[in-house]
């Protein structure tokens, strides 16, 4: 990764609160089917390790899971939180020079191929960190097929256009779910399999303001720094949030992120 790509894709402060939601349960339950005891599990972008500390939970204490993100607060956040669980540990360390003495028998990776200007690259590394037989499933969005209804304001609509240029400059992919296929192909990876993972919230569920607040959360983050490099200013980035905050209150009724979990086995 240059180095735009890589300081844009840092977490900022804060933004964990996003991550803390998640679960294999509730974000990546694709796995559920993956996931036995005694296996050895790598998680590429772990995060704050909510989804990691699962997946440690379901493979047991035979097993052996290892979470990795590149981001120092994260990772101190995951060591903290989950130190209970024996079978999991966590290392500051970044995916593209990341070696380990055993190969694993699952290598995945939940909503970070978005943050890499080199996908390919990152695929064949994953690779490179599974036992032959082993699996890989790679969990990810396309950020253009977005659906809101109905239409959010203007101004979000506006946020997120910048917000999706400013990934694009950096090299990210605003579409890799659907370009996943073609690189496990060109790796030769064997029996590709594609599962639905779309996010789907409806409002008269308890958890709609916090999953369609996600983009209030992204303009609050992510926001200041595309503000800084030039791709919106800081009166659209406050009149998205307070418009977008509103409309959720108010007329919001369904967001759909498209999301896919592409799963192959290594020969």
């Amino acid at each position: 990764m240059n180095q735009t790509s890589q300081t844009r894709a840092e977490m900022p402060q804060g933004a964990h609160k996003v991550l803390d939601r998640r679960t294999v349960q509730n974000s990546y339950s694709s796995l559920l089917n993956l996931l036995k005891e005694g296996m050895s599990v790598l998680d590429v972008g772990c995060g704050s390790g909510s989804i990691t500390a699962g997946v440690a939970e379901r493979v047991g204490v035979s097993g052996r899971v290892v979470g990795i993100d590149f981001s120092e607060h994260l990772i101190a956040l995951a060591q903290k939180n989950y130190a209970y669980l024996s079978n999991l540990s966590f290392e500051v360390a970044d995916i593209n020079s990341y070696d380990a003495e055993q190969k694993f028998d699952l290598v995945i990776a939940a909503r970070t191929l978005q943050w890499v200007n080199n996908p390919a690259e990152v695929v064949a590394q994953m690779q490179n960190l599974v036992k032959p037989g082993g699996m890989i499933s790679i969990l990810d969005y396309n950020h253009t097929k977005i659906e809101w209804t109905p239409q959010p304001p203007q101004s979000m609509s506006d946020f997120y256009e910048a917000f999706l240029n400013w990934r694009k400059d950096a090299g990210y992919d605003n579409a890799i779910a659907d370009n996943l296929v073609a690189i496990y192909k060109e790796l030769d990876l064997q029996l590709i399999n594609i599962v639905e993972q779309h996010e789907v919230s409806r409002r008269e569920e308890d958890s709609f303001s916090g999953d369609a607040g996600i983009w209030s959360v992204v303009a609050e983050t992510r926001g200041n720094q595309v503000v800084k490099d030039g791709f919106c200013t800081e009166e659209l980035r406050l009149k998205a949030i307070q418009e977008y905050n509103a409309w959720i209150a108010s007329d919001a009724q369904t967001m759909k992120l498209y999301l896919l979990a592409i799963e192959a086995i290594k020969p």
